[in-house]
């Protein structure tokens, strides 16, 4: 059996993440806890949950194609087929639903497939997102609809603008800038997607501050969605290799969100950023010195510095200055070649 609810100490860290598997020491521990109910996975759970993750996976991959073709459409026929995008939009949800954030930050991908795996993955992260806050089944609907197409106005820019692996002109950025009311349009020349869905995709490059684009519109003047698509659609990008931008982990890039005072809805980006290091709690990590590390515990003052283990010596990143999480490790292929490399 598993545990399937995550365990939190009396300071509210998580002590034991959920898909911990349960064996004579780790009883002995939640007993001691005196806790009312630990709430579990039979075997049989387990098995469904394994299944369903690997149908969730083969649907990732048809839904990369599928996506390709709708930005293919958009850039070709200048509109963008509704039926196709609800079908999309249901199967993002349906992906979301059966991957843990772990599963989604560990699929591999290429940079060739940029725009259509981060508009997947920011629609992932955003459905997930509308689940934390206890949206309604139509907004979280729409908020996955919403940040699934929120570049596709990108397919009206040049791909030499796109793809350029150097830094933009000013001029090529100003184009590149236009993506977000290039989105609208298509949107509303369809004439079948909501207000809301629009409203976010126009205003997903606004900043808390008043210094994003199109509109410069500050705080709570920016819709809800833009707001929540600004973060996860950020926090995708520092992940991700781009042409011109290696990736970053996870864990630094909650540190870039957490240091930046000023682009973000601070209600909402708290709450992301303590969402994304307790979802990573009893995975492999690969360490700045080559090491291979398990996270343990997150420090809930410092989430971006949690406490690792390193064969039988824990660490505690936050007193390690010089010390960091270089990227996670996706299976045990990676970690023993890690561990060769190192060797």
């Amino acid at each position: 059996m598993i545990i399937d609810e995550e365990i939190r100490s009396e300071f509210g860290g998580v002590l034991i993440p959920p898909g911990t598997e349960l064996n004579r020491r780790l009883i002995e521990q939640i007993k001691n806890m005196d806790l009312k109910e630990v709430k579990v996975k039979t075997e049989k759970e387990i098995k469904e949950t394994i299944n369903k993750k690997k149908i969730a996976r083969e649907k990732y991959q048809q839904n990369l194609e599928e996506f390709s073709e709708t930005y293919k459409k958009a850039y070709y026929m200048k509109k963008i087929d509704f039926k196709t995008v609800k079908s999309l939009s249901e199967e993002a949800m349906e992906i979301s639903n059966y991957l843990d954030l772990e599963d989604t930050l560990k699929m591999t991908r290429e940079i060739d497939n940029y725009t259509y795996s981060h508009s997947l993955h920011v629609g992932i992260l955003a459905n997930k997102f509308g689940k934390w806050l206890h949206l309604n089944e139509n907004r979280i609907g729409n908020l996955t609809t919403a940040a699934l197409l929120h570049d596709i106005g990108k397919s009206k820019i040049k791909k030499e603008i796109l793809n350029k692996p150097e830094p933009l002109t000013e001029e090529e950025y100003e184009e590149a800038k236009k993506h977000a009311q290039y989105g609208y349009q298509l949107l509303k020349k369809s004439n079948r997607f909501s207000k809301s869905i629009m409203a976010g995709i126009l205003t997903h490059h606004e900043r808390y501050d008043g210094s994003g684009y199109p509109l410069g519109l500050k705080g709570k003047k920016i819709p809800l969605f833009g707001r929540i698509i600004a973060i996860c659609d950020t926090f995708d990008a520092v992940t991700t290799d781009r042409p011109y931008q290696k990736s970053v982990s996870p864990f630094a890039a909650v540190k870039m969100l957490e240091e930046d005072f000023n682009s973000f809805d601070h209600k909402l980006k708290s709450i992301f950023i303590e969402k994304i290091p307790y979802s990573l709690i009893g995975d492999q990590v690969e360490l700045s010195n080559g090491e291979v590390a398990i996270i343990v515990f997150i420090n809930s003052r410092h989430p971006e510095s949690p406490i690792v283990r390193v064969d039988d010596n824990y660490i505690d990143l936050n007193d390690e200055s010089e010390l960091s999480i270089k990227r996670l490790v996706k299976d045990v292929e990676e970690a023993e070649k890690a561990v060769k490399l190192k060797e």
